[in-house]
């Protein structure tokens, strides 16, 4: 579940997305912890999330998905 912050500020999954010039690169562990523990970082569900389109691999920051994007049911918090 590793993940790439690009220079424009997308975050994308890095199994789906080759590195780029500018890009970080977070790791298995912190990408979980901001994932699953925290739950700062939401995508689609699957799978959607893996389905070539216009959010192909990609995850926003908790407060910053777009409007009519479904995010997985596993992120869904109490404190949403």
């Amino acid at each position: 579940m590793a993940l790439r912050i690009r220079s424009d500020g997308r975050v994308l999954c890095a199994a789906h997305h080759m590195e780029e010039s500018g890009d970080t690169y977070i790791d298995d562990a912190l990408s979980y912890e901001m994932t699953v523990v925290y739950g700062v970082l939401l995508t689609l569900p699957m799978p959607q999330h893996a389905e070539p389109g216009p959010y192909f691999g990609q995850w926003w920051w908790r407060g910053q998905v777009p409007k009519g994007i479904g995010i997985d049911d596993w992120h869904k918090r109490k404190d949403n």
